[in-house]
């Protein structure tokens, strides 16, 4: 697997002020809302719901850009504007591909990610008691 990161927390950690336990929720809601969209939009890709995927590559974005996934930043705009707009119908196929690749990694960094959030407030809050 390639272990090249494929998100980075800098928006999201300077959006909230550096409040780790603010990211640790939004991380969460991240590995929530992600994978829930990301099966919606395959299934209307699956049924030819062009308006379908284009909605759901549009709630997509947010969560892409807040986490910085660059290799999808312009792809799912893509996929968004094609399937709204009806063109390029033979990049739909290649861009649902990418995005499924590459978010379904994504969701596994995040997912260890925080993890490793989850650890640093525990040792945090446990190391502030008495």
């Amino acid at each position: 697997m390639d272990s090249k990161k494929l998100f980075d927390l800098t928006n999201l950690n300077e959006m909230l002020g550096g409040d780790k336990k603010a990211i640790y929720q939004m991380v969460k809601i991240f590995l929530q809302a992600t994978p829930e969209s990301l099966n919606e939009l395959n299934k209307c890709y699956q049924k030819n719901d062009l308006n379908g995927v284009s909605k759901l590559a549009h709630k997509l974005k947010s969560s892409i850009d807040i986490f910085s996934v660059n290799d999808l930043k312009l792809d799912i705009r893509r996929l968004e504007t094609n399937t709204r707009d009806n063109i390029n119908n033979d990049e739909v196929p290649g861009l649902m591909d990418k995005v499924n690749s590459i978010l379904n990694l994504t969701i596994e960094q995040v997912e260890e990610e925080k993890e490793l959030l989850y650890k640093e407030l525990y040792e945090n809050e446990k190391a502030i008691k008495p």
